[in-house]
């Protein structure tokens, strides 16, 4: 395996090297060399003059609709209105000043001291009181509503937050209203999850009832049985942050609601339009970083899913989107995603630069069709390894990161289950036979011997073969000009939708495999299509290929075997056909993505992986 590896890597290297080498990437190195600098300084200064327009706008738009008289003084005044409630015995609560001085007598008048958030682990209370610095209450009250809220299955309680008038060069068309009565979670134009601030821009009612929210702004008190029990206030480098994400994991917990009574007023500037509605916008590393962390939970609070149905999200290898459906991977991800929707599961496939993408974090399992890259784990989020390919680059880490591990050959099955604590099982690659199947003759791509591959900047071993056993085969893929006759190329690429042609018109189809996927039986995903399109294939050997295909896959050793192998099979057509035709119904008894998806969806609920956490 060491040495199969140092070969990749030199292959690698040898491509970069030639890459590098062209006319056209030596001038865009040059031209990024010399213009880098100077874009990040323009980028930086876009980026600045466009939150300055903003903040324009938003002192316009307020200018146009600021309220009139005082809606601040209105709604402490109706707060004293409200019957009396006692303030909570002293050594009971404790308040915590979060992002700023613990100075909580001039900005938190409260009966109980006020201490810093690095002093929390000190603190002996059954309460605690978390309030953000510029957060202060409308009306003395404030504490004793809180904390009189809490009980039953209610272990946290947030105030209404209110703006406060702000100097016109600051204001904003909500000042003296309503900035968050909690925060409801809704799914975002981008298909994940986002969090906006309910009643956002109303006037202040604090007279309205209590309402459930599963996150709140500037301020919290929490029971500290269940604060401990969540796993205590975790920094996020944003007290809102820290704040939300305590939330979302006190709802496993128990329950927390809004009190309007207990109203405050959040000083903290805004500086976007964006903010008023979503004080995490959702292209700010705020929303980021709560749907990596609670991606699946806030999916399930904003839409919640049908009973029985999961949503998952399949990561294949392609690059992008631009380039996605040139990548086998691609469609195998599209085929499993289309089994699985049959069986009533909503799906998400998408390409490697959107691994991390709000829409997939939201999905209850992540299923990552591994090839070149791998992708990080979401807490809150069952997420599973497919590994078809390339067994060399998984590291055992990235194994101990999933729940659990299914993988395209016996033979790296059990070497990884020495490797890693994660369950691993065998799933093999499998065919689309809606896609794959016989299909008439086409004399575009009438040959005695087809190859359908990309070089990868390397003669692949079967090409290389077929030529020193005297064959000349019609190539399809990318990258030959520079090792076989020209004239042997029939084109650079082939649509998926166009192989079951290209399969069925040959007389004989010539597989391989990469030196790893060989050492260690990985079975090509070309050899499932192949044959479900009824047509005769030649492969290099790979342990496992028997098990699989019985005898319906003929394997060679040699040029010289080869040269027999497709003499064989082109002497005498319908054997060759009718041994195919064996491997086809072998292929969908067994191997199509209708079976992979059921063998999925089992495996997720043996390793208690379906549910909802």
């Amino acid at each position: 395996m060491a040495e199969a590896l140092r070969r990749r890597v030199r292959a690698q290297a040898a491509a970069d090297r030639a890459l590098r080498a062209r006319p056209a990437v030596r001038a865009a190195i040059a031209l990024d060399r010399r213009a880098g600098p100077a874009l990040d300084r323009l980028a930086t200064r876009g980026r600045a003059l466009a939150e300055m327009a903003d903040r324009v706008r938003l002192a316009v738009a307020a200018a146009r609709v600021r309220p009139g008289g005082d809606p601040l003084g209105r709604a402490a005044a109706a707060i004293a209105r409200l019957p009396a409630v006692a303030d909570p015995p002293p050594g009971r609560v404790a308040i915590v000043r979060l992002g700023g001085p613990a100075d909580g007598d001039r900005d938190v008048p409260a009966p109980v001291p006020v201490v810093a958030r690095d002093a929390l682990g000190e603190v002996d209370a059954a309460l605690l009181c978390l309030v953000a610095a510029g957060v202060a209450p409308l009306h003395p009250s404030w504490l004793a509503r809180l904390a009189g809220a809490l009980g039953g299955d209610v272990v946290a309680a947030a105030p209404l937050l209110l703006h406060p008038r702000r100097p016109r060069s600051a204001a904003t068309p909500h000042d003296g209203r309503v900035r968050s009565y909690g925060l409801d979670v809704v799914v975002a134009p981008d298909g994940g999850p986002a969090l906006r601030a309910h009643a956002a821009g109303e006037p202040p009612d604090v007279a309205r009832p209590p309402r459930r929210a599963p996150v709140a702004l500037g301020c919290l008190a929490v029971a500290r049985d269940a604060f401990d029990a969540a796993g205590g206030l975790r920094s996020l480098g944003d007290p809102d942050l820290d704040l939300a994400d305590l939330g979302l994991r006190l709802a496993a917990h128990g329950g927390l609601v809004v009190v309007p009574a207990a109203a405050m007023v959040d000083q903290r500037p805004v500086r976007r339009r964006a903010a008023l509605v979503a004080p995490f916008p959702d292209d700010s590393r705020g929303r980021r970083e709560l749907v990596a962390r609670h991606g699946a939970a806030l999916m399930r609070r904003a839409a919640p899913a049908r009973a029985g149905e999961l949503r998952l999200a399949l990561t294949c290898s392609a690059p992008s989107a631009k380039v996605a459906r040139r990548w086998g991977d691609w469609h195998l991800a599209e085929a499993l995603g289309r089994a699985l929707r049959r069986r009533g599961h909503g799906v998400r496939v998408q390409t490697a630069d959107l691994a991390d993408s709000p829409a997939g974090r939201g999905c209850d399992v992540h299923v990552v069709v591994r090839g070149l890259e791998p992708a990080r784990a979401t807490p809150g989020q069952a997420h599973v390894l497919w590994v078809i390919s390339h067994p060399e680059l998984v590291s055992d880490a990235e194994c101990d990161e999933a729940d659990l591990v299914l993988v395209a050959s016996e033979r790296f099955a059990a070497e990884l289950r020495e490797r890693t604590r994660t369950p691993v099982e065998v799933m093999l690659q499998a065919t689309d036979p809606e896609r794959f199947r016989p299909v008439a003759r086409d004399a575009a791509h009438a040959h005695d011997v087809t190859v359908v591959a990309k070089t990868r900047d390397v003669l692949r071993p079967v090409v290389a073969d077929a030529l020193a056993a005297g064959i000349r085969p019609a190539i399809y893929g990318s990258g030959w000009d520079r090792f076989v006759d020209r004239s042997l190329v029939v084109a650079d690429h082939v649509p998926n939708e166009l192989l079951p042609a290209v399969y069925s018109s040959a007389g004989v189809v010539l597989n391989d495999h990469w030196d790893t996927m060989r050492e260690w039986g990985f079975v090509s995903n070309r050899l499932f299509d192949v044959l479900a399109c009824g047509a005769p294939v030649v492969s290099d050997d790979v342990p496992g290929i028997d098990d699989v295909f019985g005898d319906t896959v003929p394997r060679y050793r040699d040029p010289a075997e080869l040269r027999a192998l497709v003499a064989a099979d082109l002497d005498a057509p319908e054997r060759a056909r009718a041994r195919a035709a064996r491997g086809r119904a072998i292929v969908l008894g067994a191997h199509t993505f209708d079976h992979r998806a059921a063998q999925l969806l089992d495996a997720l609920a043996r390793h208690g992986l379906a549910g909802t956490p």
